[in-house]
C-alpha cells in the first residue's frame, strides 16, 4: 500500500526507494510513495495512472458518504468504493470520504486519501486527511467575528490554517468519533463549519494528515 508504478513524460532526478541517486528519461517507469507522487504530478512529471490506483487500492469497509444534493452514486464504480448519500456527519463504514457535493471530487482522489488513512499495522497511521482550504489563509481570515472570538477564546491562537471542509477522509476511531459527533454538533448549532473542524481537532488528539490546498484538483481527469 502507499506504493505507486508511474511512467516518467519528462526527465527527472530522484533518489529511489532504496536512496540510491537515479535519472530517469521520458518513458521509463520507476516505483515511488504517494507524497512525492503527488508531487511529481503537479509539476507535470509523470503520466496519469489511474490503473495504478486500481492495483493498489484494497476498498474493504470503505465508502464516500454523500451530503447535499443527490449524485449518481456509481461515480466510484471502477473502485469497487461503496457510495450512499446521507443526512448529517456519521461514519458508516471504517474508512470513510465524507463529500459534500458541489465540492470538488474525483473518484481517484477519493481513493487515494483513503489509502492515506489505512492503518495496516502502523499505530500511528493517520486517523483522517484534510486539504488546506488555501496556502496563504488563516483562521483570522474567515468568518464572523462572533466565530473567531469563539475560536480564539478555545485555542488561543487565530493563526491557524483553514482546512476544507467539503471533503475528509476518516478512519473510524474511538478519536475519530468524538471528533465528528462534536464537529456535527457544532455545525447543527448553527457554528460556522470551518471554525467548528479546527476547534474540534486542535482540541481532541486526532492523528490528521494535511494535505495541500486543491489537492483534489490533480486528479481532475483532462
Amino acid at each position: 500500500m502507499g506504493r505507486f508504478w508511474v511512467k516518467a513524460i519528462k526527465p527527472i532526478i530522484r533518489h529511489d526507494l532504496t536512496g540510491a541517486y537515479m535519472r530517469y528519461m521520458p518513458g521509463d517507469w520507476f516505483e515511488c510513495r504517494n507524497q512525492e507522487r503527488a508531487e511529481l504530478r503537479r509539476g507535470k512529471f509523470i503520466a496519469n495512472d489511474y490503473a495504478g490506483i486500481e492495483a493498489s487500492f484494497h476498498g474493504l469497509d470503505a465508502g464516500v458518504l454523500v451530503l447535499g444534493a443527490p449524485v449518481p452514486l456509481d461515480l466510484c464504480r471502477r473502485y469497487n468504493l461503496e457510495m450512499q448519500h446521507g443526512d448529517d456527519f456519521e461514519l458508516p463504514w471504517e474508512r470513510t470520504v465524507l463529500w459534500r457535493s458541489g465540492s470538488p471530487f474525483t473518484p481517484e482522489a477519493a481513493v487515494l486519501g483513503l489509502m492515506r488513512i489505512d492503518a495496516g499495522n502502523d499505530e500511528s497511521a493517520w486517523e483522517m486527511a484534510a486539504m488546506l482550504r488555501s496556502e496563504t489563509k488563516l483562521a483570522r481570515d474567515i468568518g464572523s467575528e462572533e466565530e473567531r472570538e469563539r475560536t480564539l477564546e478555545a485555542l488561543g491562537d487565530l493563526r491557524l490554517p483553514v482546512y476544507d471542509t467539503g471533503v475528509l477522509w476518516v478512519r473510524r476511531t474511538e478519536t475519530t468519533e468524538e471528533v465528528i459527533n462534536l464537529w456535527r454538533d457544532e455545525v447543527d448549532a448553527g457554528a460556522d463549519e470551518r471554525h467548528a473542524f479546527l476547534r474540534t481537532i486542535y482540541t481532541n488528539p486526532v492523528l490528521l494528515c494535511t494535505l495541500p490546498a486543491d489537492w483534489v484538483g490533480q486528479w481532475m481527469r483532462g
